[in-house]
C-alpha cells in the first residue's frame, strides 16, 4: 500500500498493511535537521537586531504589505512536508500559519485580534509567535475590528495548498489546516476573563460571534478541498491538564453546532477531517464523536488521556491517533523507551485497526533520533496482523 492507500483505510477504521504513521512536526530545528540543511532556520537576533531589527521596528506595516512574513511561513511548510516524505511518516499536518503581521521586531498580531511575543526555541531560532493576550476585550472592540473575509481568505489558502497537494500529493497524505479554532479564537481574541463575560451578560453576542469564526474556518475548508487535499486537521485546543477550559454544556450549546456543520460541509466535499486538541477532553469526546470527526488526537497522556480508553469509548467511531509523549519520551527517551511507548500504544490501540501512530504534539526539545525511532518500531511491530511480544 501506498502512504495514501494506508492512511484512508485508517481513517475509516479498517485494516491496512500496517499502522501509518501522523507527523505534526512544525519545528525549525527538526525540520532541517532530517533535510540536513544547515542554517536553514531564522534566528530570532536576525529579526530584532541590526538593520533587519531597525526596518521591522519601523517599517513593520510596509513588510506585512509586501506579504514577507507570509512568504517565510508558507516556504516553511513546504520543507516541512519534505522533511516528513523524508523521515518515512504516512500523513501530515499541514498547517496554514500566515496569518500574521508584524507590529514591531518584538510583536506581531493576528488577523483574529492577538498580540503576540516573538520568541526564540532552544536553539536561538525564531519560534511562532508566542501569544500574550487578546485585543477584543469588549463586544465593542470585537465589533469593530476588521475580521477576515471569508472569499479572500479561501483564495489565499486554496492557493498555498494547491501547490503542496501538487508537489507532495501523491507521496504523502496531507491534512490541511488553519490557526486557529474557534473555541481558541473566541475566548483568545477576547481573553478568557472577557470572554467569560461576554458569557454571561450576553450569549447572542457570543453566538454570534462563533457563526463569524465558523464561515472564515469553513472558507479554509472548502479552500483544502478545491486544491485536491484529501483531508483536514481542525485544531482547537480545549483542555487544560485535568479537563475541558469551561463546562461540557458550554462547548455543546455555543460550539458543537458549528463543529458539527463543519464536519458537515468537510464530507460533503469528499474530506476526512479529524479533531486536535491538547490537555484533558475526556469529558468532550461524545461530543466530537456525535459531530461526526473522522479521527481524534493528541490524547495527551500527560494530561490524563488514556489511549485504551478512549479507544473503547469511540474507537467505533473514530480513528484514534496518538498518544506518544513528547515531555519525556520524544524529547529525552532511550531507544528503549521510544520501542515500549510504541508498542503500548499498538496494544493500547491498533489490534482492530482504525489507529495511526503520532506524537501528542510538535516541541522545539523533540529529538530527531527519536523521531527516526518512532518510525522505526512502527514499522517493525505495527505490520498486521500484529504480533506483539
Amino acid at each position: 500500500m501506498n502512504p495514501n492507500q494506508r492512511t484512508l483505510i485508517a481513517l475509516n477504521r479498517g485494516l491496512p498493511d500496517r499502522v501509518p504513521l501522523f507527523s505534526c512536526t512544525e519545528a525549525q530545528n527538526q525540520v532541517y535537521e532530517i533535510l540536513a540543511e544547515r542554517g536553514g532556520a531564522v534566528p530570532l537576533s536576525f529579526v530584532q537586531q541590526g538593520l533587519v531589527g531597525l526596518l521591522l521596528r519601523r517599517a513593520a506595516p510596509l513588510v506585512n504589505a509586501l506579504g514577507v512574513f507570509d512568504r517565510v511561513f508558507e516556504s516553511f511548510l513546504a520543507k516541512k512536508v519534505e522533511s516528513d516524505i523524508a523521515l518515512g511518516y504516512d500523513c501530515t499536518w499541514v498547517m496554514f500559519s500566515a496569518i500574521f503581521n508584524l507590529r514591531s521586531n518584538r510583536h506581531a498580531t493576528d488577523i483574529y485580534g492577538r498580540l503576540y511575543d516573538l520568541v526564540a526555541d532552544a536553539d536561538g531560532n525564531m519560534d511562532t509567535p508566542m501569544y500574550r493576550e487578546g485585543l477584543l476585550t469588549t463586544p465593542e472592540k470585537w465589533n469593530a475590528w476588521s475580521h477576515p473575509d471569508p472569499d479572500r481568505f479561501h483564495q489565499k489558502l486554496e492557493r498555498s495548498f494547491t501547490q503542496l497537494q501538487r508537489r507532495y500529493g501523491e507521496r504523502i497524505y496531507m491534512l490541511g489546516s488553519v490557526c486557529w479554532g474557534l473555541w481558541e479564537n473566541a475566548t483568545q481574541s477576547m481573553g478568557l476573563p472577557a470572554f467569560s463575560v461576554a458569557l454571561r451578560r450576553d450569549p447572542a453576542f457570543v453566538r454570534r460571534m462563533v457563526q463569524t469564526y465558523e464561515r472564515i474556518y469553513l472558507a479554509a475548508v472548502h479552500a483544502a478541498a478545491d486544491a485536491g487535499l484529501p483531508g483536514f486537521v481542525y485544531s482547537d485546543d480545549m483542555g487544560h491538564k485535568t479537563g475541558p477550559q469551561t463546562s461540557p454544556r458550554v462547548f455543546a450549546e455555543f460550539f458543537a453546532p458549528s463543529f458539527c456543520r463543519i464536519v458537515e460541509q468537510a464530507h460533503a466535499r469528499g474530506l476526512k477531517i479529524i479533531i486536535h486538541s491538547c490537555g484533558n477532553v475526556n469529558m468532550l469526546l461524545d461530543i466530537f464523536a456525535g459531530c461526526g470527526f473522522d479521527g481524534i488526537h493528541s490524547l495527551d497522556p500527560t494530561a490524563g488521556m488514556d489511549l485504551a480508553e478512549v479507544k473503547q469509548r469511540v474507537g467505533d467511531r473514530m480513528c484514534v491517533f496518538g498518544n506518544l509523549d513528547i515531555s519525556h519520551v520524544m524529547s529525552e527517551g532511550t531507544r528503549e523507551e521510544v520501542e515500549a511507548a510504541v508498542i503500548a500504544a499498538l496494544r493500547a490501540a491498533a489490534a482492530d485497526g482504525g489507529f495511526v501512530m503520532a506524537m501528542t504534539n510538535s516541541h522545539n526539545a523533540v529529538r530527531v533520533e527519536n523521531s527516526r525511532w518512532m518510525v522505526e518500531f512502527t514499522h517493525r511491530h505495527g505490520t498486521y496482523p500484529l504480533a506483539l511480544e
